[in-house]
């Protein structure tokens, strides 16, 4: 199929001949489909098929493509594509592994570490004042001396 639309733009058997410098952009074009479509590449296969669109519309609106060409063009171009379409679309991408680390703990600062030590020995301290309270009262005095 790519060759029988290389011989169209060599202009067999047409009437009038293509712009030469048209038939080199177009020719280019075919090139890049057919070496897509040789790779088994689908998706560089149909954005070569869309640059040959574009080209063959941009000769055709500059007047250097005749609309019978064009026509022509356009018929042969997307018999290509059907062929393209025959071509497996590509694969989903690689999974991504990802690797996730916990989070150390938080080291707590100084100054956070010094009042939790002071309000540890406060409490400390208030145990203590009441052992000793306790011991007081066991003893009947209450915590007063009788000196």
């Amino acid at each position: 199929m790519l060759a029988a639309l290389s011989l169209l733009l060599a202009g067999c058997g047409a009437p009038e001949p293509v712009d030469p410098q048209v038939r080199q952009e177009l020719t280019a074009r075919v090139d890049a489909v057919k070496a897509a479509a040789l790779a088994n590449d689908r998706v560089g296969a149909e954005a070569a098929l869309a640059e040959l669109h574009r080209e063959i519309a941009d000769a055709q609106a500059q007047g250097k493509l005749s609309p019978g060409h064009a026509r022509t063009i356009l018929a042969a171009a997307e018999r290509v594509a059907e062929d393209v379409r025959t071509i497996p679309p590509p694969g989903p991408p690689a999974p991504v592994i990802v690797t996730v680390t916990q989070d150390p703990p938080a080291v707590e600062q100084p100054a956070e570490q010094d009042a939790k030590n002071r309000e540890k020995a406060r409490e400390e301290l208030r145990k203590q004042r009441e052992e000793v309270r306790k011991q007081q009262e066991g003893r009947g005095n209450n915590g007063k001396n009788d000196d």
